[in-house]
């Protein structure tokens, strides 16, 4: 078949592919397993969140500060030291 033949050539070509259905038997099994596992969300969904501590709504962000601040004071000291020595080598030469 070429790409240029009318679209109507096509249409004996896709009536002849064969047609693969499941089986209507299968059709039921999957379609309880979906039904069960939707069933299985839902009350998963309505049932009460768990409660947590209060302090552990802070702790997260609180840890996230502190390991951020000793990154930047790390980065801070390596660049001063980096300043510095920049400065050391720029006299030397003269």
């Amino acid at each position: 078949m070429k790409t240029r033949e009318p679209l109507d050539a096509y249409d004996a070509e896709l009536d002849g592919l064969r047609v693969h259905d499941a089986p209507p038997a299968r059709v039921e099994q999957i379609r309880a397993r979906c039904l069960a596992t939707l069933a299985a969300k839902r009350r998963r969904l309505s049932q009460p969140p768990v409660s947590r501590p209060a302090w552990l709504g802070w702790l997260e962000p609180a840890v996230a500060l502190g390991l951020s601040a000793c990154y930047l004071a790390a980065a801070i000291g390596t660049a001063l030291q980096l300043a510095h020595v920049m400065r050391i080598a720029q006299v030397l030469p003269r």
